[in-house]
């Protein structure tokens, strides 16, 4: 039963409809951030990776360049070239070497040896300085010649086999190793090693990635590690696929996705090249990292998802209420119908359809009210009718005889007034005693009004006239049985003027323009009625029940009216007005075919 309520369908499709694009746009949104964020996230990437390689090219160009101090000063170039020879000379080293300390930035050590003279000058901290003479090639740097240069990945301090260096705080240092050659004579001169402290590096280094959620390595051509983010610790040589592709991409920068060794993500390398070291700064950011973003902007969406589901929760569950509310009363107000309640009052105050379909349904089921009471009148009518007929018609065939015996006899009399006298009776009495046909046809009716006058003329004398002008097609109109005549008795019971000797009455009988109405008029020209009386009666008439409804008895305009009403709804009307002779006009306006609507919209 839940299922199959309007009101559980509605909140259901309300949902669906509120849902369904909802989860569709945060589906559809995370999708497309997570394809933008990650485009975005790695060309900012790259741009850092610039940057950075950038700024390690100006830091290690400038510790480079500081061994150009032995070729520009003449008189340190002049030593190089001569050898010591005083003790002179041993200064103006230790001046040069000094001077070297302060240039480059984080300074560790400098290894100076002067192959004219075979001896080792040091300088370490800026304050002490050491000389001792060669031991061989053992602490001649490899694989330097004709004025290049090349960079040691990091390594522990080296003390040249001597004891009294002093202890440094240095983990590991970076040497920048120069062949110094006079390229005139094309002569090795000696070599100079400077040692770098890291520090440096790293600050670089930890400015291009986020702690804890990206790595970052900086890589020689050897894939020794310069730096890595996991490891303080550097000169080691990796082993990764990773490594082989980045190292030996020929491109300059790029990207690639990656998953295997449990990382999934993105790689991002720039190198950075000079004639005295090949580097390769690399960049491991796992998609959790990358998509960071994309999630933070799923949650945020599912966050308003989640309000807007509540709201629409709250907002469905309001409006299905509202809206079913009116259908729940009409239902029950159904059942009690369905029990036998057919007084039951809808009280749907709305003014959309709910309440119009309420309003209607009020209003048929006041028709239905009206049409079983009307029925029940007219049954009762037809009872009482059928009941007054039977206590005055103790035997109809005995009267009958006897009314034929009288006129007769009449005739054997030669009294024929009296013969017609007593036959216009006998119509009038087997009219209105057959009960079986409550609805006769318009000329019946007529016949039986003639009987009804021609025993009147014999009472007023022929001092009154009859007219009676009725369209020909009417006269096969059914109508009400007993409609017309009470109109006629009502003028010699309240408006004939025994002392007018003109005394008319006159039933006029057409159709409307529109076909719709059959209208009846008997007027007369008698007493009439004053204004007073008239307003009275009009009331009467509007407030009128009918004789069965009422406990009133006779055949007054009243009951004329009701019987029209319990025949024709409340589409038959009774009118009331002066006659245009002065007397009395009765109208009435009856549906043809039992149809009609208010009558003032017929063409009189």
């Amino acid at each position: 039963m839940i299922f199959t309520s309007i009101r559980t369908k509605m909140m259901l499709f309300l949902l669906a409809a509120t849902l369904i694009p909802i989860l569709a746009s945060i589906v559809i949104t995370y999708s497309l951030t997570t394809s933008k964020v990650t485009k975005e996230t790695l060309k900012s990437n790259a741009d850092l990776l610039f940057q950075g390689k950038t700024n390690l090219l100006n830091y290690m160009n400038a510790a480079q360049q500081s061994t150009f101090i032995f070729y520009n000063d003449s008189r340190l170039f002049a030593i190089l070239e001569d050898g010591i020879r005083d003790y002179k000379d041993d200064q103006e080293i230790y001046r040069g070497l000094m001077l070297l300390s302060y240039t480059a930035k984080d300074f560790e050590q400098a290894h100076l040896y002067l192959r004219e003279s075979d001896l080792h000058y040091l300088i370490i901290n800026n304050r002490s300085k050491r000389s001792f003479k060669g031991d061989g090639d053992r602490y001649i740097p490899s694989g330097l010649a004709q004025g290049n240069s090349y960079v040691q990945p990091p390594h522990p301090v080296d003390k040249f086999g001597r004891t009294d260096i002093p202890t440094t705080t240095a983990d590991q240092v970076l040497t920048i190793h120069s062949s110094l050659y006079y390229l005139a004579a094309k002569e090795e001169l000696g070599t100079l090693s400077i040692d770098i402290r890291l520090d440096g590096i790293r600050a670089i280094a930890e400015q291009l990635y986020s702690a804890g959620r990206e790595e970052l390595y900086i890589l020689d051509d050897e894939r020794r590690v310069i730096y890595s983010s996991i490891d303080r610790g550097g000169g080691q040589r990796l082993q990764a696929d990773w490594v082989d592709r980045v190292v030996g991409a020929t491109q300059t920068s790029g990207n690639f996705s990656l998953n295997q060794d449990g990382f999934s993500g993105e790689i991002v390398y720039d190198k950075m090249e000079t004639q005295f070291l090949n580097w390769t700064l690399a960049k491991r950011i796992p998609n959790e990292t990358l998509h960071r973003t994309a999630r933070e902007v799923a949650l945020f969406n599912s966050g308003i998802a989640v309000l807007f589901l509540v709201l629409t929760i709250l907002a469905t569950v309001l409006i299905t209420f509202r809206l079913t509310a009116p259908i729940k009363k009409l239902i029950r107000n159904m059942n009690q119908i369905q029990s036998g309640n057919l007084q039951v009052t809808i009280d749907v105050n709305r003014k959309d359809e709910f309440g119009i379909l309420a309003r209607r349904f009020q209003l048929a089921m006041d028709t239905i009210n009206e049409m079983i009471i009307r029925e029940y009148e007219l049954e009762l009518a037809r009872k009482t009718n059928e009941l007054n007929v039977l206590q005055v018609q103790t035997n109809p065939h005995f009267i009958n005889n006897a009314l034929q015996s009288i006129g007769t006899l009449s005739l054997q009399k030669q009294q024929p007034e009296i013969y017609n006298l007593i036959f216009s009776l006998g119509k009038m009495m087997r009219y209105s005693m057959n009960t079986g046909e409550p609805i006769v046809t318009l000329e019946r009716e007529l016949d039986y009004v003639k009987a009804y006058v021609s025993l009147q003329r014999q009472r007023f004398g022929e001092q009154l006239r009859y007219t009676v002008k009725v369209d020909g097609p009417l006269l096969n109109r059914p109508i009400p049985k007993m409609i017309v005549q009470p109109l006629v008795e009502n003028y010699f019971k309240h408006g004939f003027d025994a002392g007018k000797e003109d005394s008319e009455i006159a039933i006029y009988g057409s159709e409307s323009a529109d076909r719709r109405w059959m209208r009846l008029e008997v007027c007369d020209n008698g007493k009439g009625m004053s204004a007073a009386e008239l307003r009275a009666l009009r009331e009467r008439l509007f407030q009128s029940k009918g004789a069965w409804a009422t406990g009133e008895s006779g055949i007054g305009l009243p009951n004329i009216l009701s019987r029209l009403k319990l025949y024709y709804n409340e589409s038959a009307k009774l009118e009331v007005k002066p006659g245009k002779s002065g007397g009395l006009s009765v109208v009435l306006w009856i549906p043809i075919d039992g149809e009609g609507d208010d009558h003032e919209s017929a063409n009189r």
